[in-house]
């Protein structure tokens, strides 16, 4: 009998790692596949980043380079379902890091796995994972950023330390509120009486070091382009500080917000406490700290400064929950139900999916961006020009949306300056666009029927003084995709002639 004992004990492990496995394939397949038969067009963060990506610079307007470049490399070699597949290797490679982080925290191999699962019950990591961004692409930073460096410190490796250091300096080139990920880490360390001593090891240095050498070109970017980033990430806080109420408001809205995006779990560690008899889990000391304390730190700063934090801004923060929840609440007992929770979690998901954008041509009257006629825009757009010009489209003036489209779903990967700004579009400028010509694209109407058009002095109010000799074209009339109605869009067409 005792030799049969770690046979069994392999034996659960290697069932244990096959779920693992099961959820990792269930993310890459399913979630990588419904919204190619969802979608005809990718969505707006995505095809932003595309856009961005196709310009290979150091920074865009509203965020660093790496989101971009990751969309763009993964674009063009499998398209639209690149771009999926890029999204849910992140929930993944995040997944598998909170597992071996739960392993590093002396959780055994089932709670490990159960910390992991529970990301499903989040509609961060299913749902809205669908829409790569920069949120998204955080995600496997901040997991591993914190197994490398309780790593680091555990059994004194360097190179842990500098694993630490590439995450921080990787997660600041996707968003510079990467570095947020530090909280939870001196919370840990403070909350186990380590962190004076972490303070003093040079490890800890040689990670700033590394990130910082990471950052330092998008920095120099930043400084050669007024900020615009920095700019962009003060606008997004929606704050008007000189509001007394936002001070209480906004941290009461962001919390009650996120407390709804933990219902799940909050109703799971109900039915957990229901089988706890009065005792008391055994949980890694600082894990709670690991769960709790960017959350509390943005409350604090919502309540201090006024400012709104953005909901998707919350969307690494759950990752280490299960390593506290699953002891804390005794989730091993419940197993089954754990399972099932998750299951059901899991299908409703891809319910939810399926329902609001698989037939959202045929339920809404205003199609969602994802039920856009993404090919056909660029099709048209550049078949016209091709025709007056015989020449490729070099640059498209629209916004961020049909401009990224054109870029995306085009042959000739035209330059998108965001709607007919240069300061937004530091790839380019005005004398270029006047010197190989361009394409001017704006939705008049989502009801090609409709009276009432917008024109292009109130798409882009300063464009005809910028270039005089602007021809409008006759109107892009583009049927809407899957609908039953037989609606179309109308689109406002004019040339930039160009000087070759």
């Amino acid at each position: 009998m005792k030799n049969q004992r770690p046979e069994g004990k392999r034996q659960t492990e290697l069932n244990l790692k096959r779920l693992l496995w099961l959820w990792t394939g269930w993310h890459l397949i399913v979630w990588t596949l419904l919204p190619l038969f969802c979608n005809t067009c990718l969505p707006l963060d995505c095809i932003e980043a595309v856009s961005w990506g196709s310009e290979w610079e150091w920074g865009y307007d509203k965020h660093p380079p790496l989101s971009g470049w990751m969309a763009e490399l993964f674009s063009e070699r499998m398209g639209d379902a690149g771009v999926y597949l890029l999204s849910q290797l992140c929930v993944v490679l995040a997944g598998w890091g909170i597992y071996h982080l739960a392993l590093l925290l002396k959780l055994d191999a089932v709670r490990a796995v159960l910390a992991v699962l529970l990301l499903e019950c989040i509609y961060f990591y299913t749902y809205s994972s669908v829409e790569f961004n920069v949120n998204i692409l955080q995600l496997p930073f901040w997991s591993w950023a914190w197994f490398f460096a309780i790593h680091a410190l555990r059994n004194d490796k360097m190179l842990s330390w500098i694993g630490l250091g590439v995450c921080v300096g990787l997660g600041a080139l996707t968003k510079y509120i990467a570095v947020f990920l530090l909280i939870p880490l001196f919370a840990y360390w403070w909350q186990r009486g380590r962190l004076p001593e972490v303070l003093r090891k040079p490890g800890l240095w040689l990670a700033g070091l590394v990130s910082l050498l990471l950052f330092t070109p998008h920095l120099l970017w930043m400084q050669n382009n007024n900020w615009v980033t920095l700019t962009y990430g003060l606008r997004r806080t929606g704050s008007d500080a000189a509001l007394w109420l936002n001070h209480f408001w906004h941290p009461l809205e962001y919390a009650l917000t996120n407390i709804g995006i933990l219902l799940p779990l909050l109703i799971l560690a109900w039915m957990g406490r229901r089988k706890q008899e009065g005792l008391r889990g055994n949980v890694p000391r600082g894990s709670f700290a690991l769960f709790i304390s960017v959350y509390l730190f943005m409350a604090v700063l919502s309540l201090l400064t006024g400012i709104a934090p953005v909901t998707m801004w919350a969307v690494p923060l759950p990752l280490a929950v299960g390593i506290w929840m699953v002891p804390r609440f005794f989730l091993l007992r419940i197993r089954k139900t754990v399972y099932a929770f998750v299951i059901f979690m899991g299908l409703v998901s891809v319910a939810a999916y399926s329902i609001v954008y698989g037939l959202g041509p045929i339920i809404r009257d205003k199609p969602h961006r994802v039920n856009y006629p993404g090919p056909a825009i660029a099709a048209e757009v550049e078949s016209a020009w091709h025709i007056a010009y015989g020449r490729d489209l070099d640059y498209v003036v629209a916004d961020e949306w049909l401009g990224g489209i054109v870029n995306h779903y085009g042959d000739d990967d035209a330059s998108v300056m965001i709607r007919g700004l240069v300061a937004r579009s530091a790839y380019l400028d005005d004398q270029m666009v006047r010197e190989y010509g361009g394409v001017v694209l704006w939705l008049k109407a989502r009801d090609a029927t409709d009276d009432l058009t917008v024109s292009i002095e109130r798409a882009f109010p300063d464009l005809n003084a910028r270039f005089q000799d602007i021809e409008i074209q006759s109107d892009l009339i583009i049927p809407w995709p899957r609908r039953i109605d037989g609606k179309a869009g109308r689109y406002g067409l004019a040339f930039i002639p160009g000087k070759l």
